[in-house]
């Protein structure tokens, strides 16, 4: 019975090798190697079987001889064979999943390394600024897009070409470079450069550094041209504002003190026989004053505090109207063409302070062409983008009437450009000009709401573009203002507040000569309480504006709040925009500009006096 036994356990560890090496197709994946295996251990299994059944077929007895215990040891030892190559099968198996898997994931990892890169890539094409990743000596590894679009080529093209090649068109490094900065500090650095086109850059570069060695540097260019025009547009605009401001203040005080040369030169004159010889002396001195004055009212047109009385006019009709006198300015030997537009341009403006501007250029053209030359004027209605105004730093785009004036004369360089429109500027001898021509022609076009350009070069002449809003509107016919009296007197109280002595004195002695009373104080305050005691017996308030303590206005809003019906006469060395900022209005309220002559201070008080 043991025989059998051992020889069935032969036959089943050898059929459970087979089976092993079948599972061992599933762990391994090599179907046909362990087929060829598991079919040899089938076919010896078979045999053994066939023997078995042939012996008890016989009815021979089983015997387990020394043949069947070395098949039984080959049993074991295939069994044992197998199931050790099995776990070395898996190990193997298992290894080559985390093998596949690890390439998975590095495929899955390099496929989202190559979006990033493409992103980042597409991000720094995105940047309009120049964008280079540069080598040692200066030879463009990288570029981006907006590097390679400056220069109208694609980035590879610039890729080992020198960077001081592509941009400066030079043989040799620039001095300095930012970028060899980097290379020999280690460090970030900047600079700002010039091109040979005349564009402004500002550069800045990173070392990129390996095991403490700078290897490679980015540079990164911003064209700040523009920036830096409208830079300097500002800064024009706040000195032009500043010098206005001063440049008003300067002329209201000089304003006072005409006020009394005038005034006190006109009384004299009044006292003075017609055949005294002093009375030619007085006469020059008030000749001179009235120069003065005239130069406080360019100032106040510089500084855009003259008043203005705007209205449509047509601008071909100003430059018609003056054609004549502009000939007699220019002189004969200088031509004098005009080109205007074949139908109005209107524009809202004061006609006599165009005719200024108009007369200041003349001027300034005849002095640039000593040997003659031609001096021209041109009109026509254009639509300003906001490209165009952007640029230029104007305001808004839309319809604008340009009027361009220009001549053949010896031109300006660009210092003078920058200056020409400052006052007191002037490349004249000295007595010979006053420098405030054109700061008067910018202080009118500006006052406007317009704009002015110069376009000149040395040997080239100058051209002179105004832009002025063009609007719809008709233009009126002005009506012929009546011709005035000599001033009539009167015998009212009039209270006069006025901080300057002189002049205090001044009005009094003028007002009382025909006829009037005069109660006087020295400052607002004064003004408040001398009024208080008087107020039954005061027809009129004549105040200057600008007073210690309490000015002009804050003593009449006090006195209003006593007599709200009084009337009230200011004086200035401003202009007559000046009560609408002051919020002063009304039917009862009027201003006098100073300097104003003896003669124009009796009319305006009269004036008021009989509304």
């Amino acid at each position: 019975m043991i025989p059998v036994i051992l020889f069935l356990l032969s036959i089943g560890l050898q059929l459970t090798a087979a089976l092993f090496a079948l599972l061992l197709i599933r762990t391994t994946g090599r179907k046909l190697a362990w087929i060829f295996l598991s079919m040899a251990m089938v076919l010896m299994i078979w045999r053994r079987v066939v023997s078995f059944v042939s012996l008890l077929a016989a009815g021979k007895a089983i015997t387990f001889e020394l043949p069947e215990l070395i098949a039984l040891i080959i049993s074991c030892l295939m069994l044992a064979g197998v199931l050790r190559i099995g776990v070395y099968f898996r190990s193997i198996r298992r290894a080559e999943e985390d093998r596949q898997k690890a390439e998975e994931d590095l495929r899955k990892s390099d496929a989202k390394f190559r979006q990033i890169s493409g992103q980042f890539h597409a991000l720094l094409d995105a940047i309009p600024d120049n964008l280079t990743l540069q080598s040692p000596d200066l030879k463009v590894l990288w570029a981006n897009n907006g590097a390679a679009d400056g220069l109208n080529k694609k980035p590879e093209d610039l890729v080992g070409a020198y960077c001081y090649t592509l941009w400066h068109n030079r043989t040799e490094p620039c001095h300095p470079c930012p970028v060899l900065k980097s290379f020999s500090t280690g460090k970030p650095a900047s600079e700002t450069v010039t091109t040979p086109d005349g564009r402004i850059w500002e550069l800045r570069t990173v070392p990129i550094q390996e095991s403490g060695r700078v290897i490679n540097v980015i540079e990164v260019g911003r064209d700040i041209s523009e920036h830096r025009k409208l830079e300097a547009q500002y800064l024009q605009a706040q000195k032009m504002e500043a010098i206005g401001q001063l440049a008003g203040g300067v002329a209201h005080d000089f304003n006072n003190i005409l006020t009394a040369v005038i005034g006190y030169g006109h009384l004299a004159l009044m006292q003075t026989a017609k055949d005294d010889p002093q009375r030619v002396n007085i006469e020059n001195m008030l000749e001179g004053a009235e120069r003065a004055a005239r130069l406080t009212q360019d100032l106040l047109l510089f500084s855009r505090k003259q008043a203005s009385e705007l209205k449509p006019v047509d601008l071909n009709t100003v430059v018609s109207q003056v054609e004549k006198f502009l000939k007699k300015v220019i002189g004969e030997d200088i031509e004098f063409q005009t080109n205007l537009k074949d139908r109005p341009i209107t524009v809202l403006a004061d006609p006599h302070q165009l005719e200024q501007v108009l007369m200041n250029l003349a001027t300034n053209a005849r002095d640039a062409m000593p040997k003659g030359g031609v001096f021209t004027v041109q009109t026509e209605q254009i639509n300003l983008n906001e490209d165009f105004t952007a640029f230029h730093g104007f305001g808004r785009p839309g319809r604008y009437a340009m009027m361009t004036v220009s001549d053949t004369g010896t031109g300006m360089d660009k210092e003078m450009r920058q200056h020409i429109f400052e006052p007191f500027f002037t490349t004249k001898e000295v007595g010979k000009g006053t420098g405030l021509g054109l700061a008067v022609v910018y202080g009118i076009i500006r006052q406007h709401g317009g704009y002015i350009n110069v376009y000149s070069e040395p040997g080239k002449g100058a051209t002179f573009k105004i832009y002025l809003p063009a609007i719809a509107s008709e233009v009126k016919e002005d009506k012929k203002a009546h011709e005035e009296g000599p001033p009539a007197g009167g015998s009212e109280t009039i209270l006069v507040a006025e901080d300057d002595e002189s002049l205090r004195k001044l009005y009094r002695i003028v007002l009382k000569r025909f006829g009037y009373t005069i109660i006087e104080a020295v400052d607002g305050e004064d003004a408040v309480r001398k009024f208080t005691e008087n107020k039954e017996s005061i027809h009129l308030l004549l105040f200057d504006l600008i007073m210690p303590k309490m000015s002009g206005k804050e003593a009449h809003d006090e006195i209003i709040k006593m007599n709200p019906g009084i009337k009230a006469l200011f004086m200035s060395g401003y202009s007559a925009d000046i009560l609408q900022r002051e919020k002063l209005a009304g039917s009862g309220i009027d201003l006098v500009l100073k300097p104003a002559t003896p003669d124009t201070l009796l009319r305006k008080v009269r004036e008021m006096l009989d509304r």
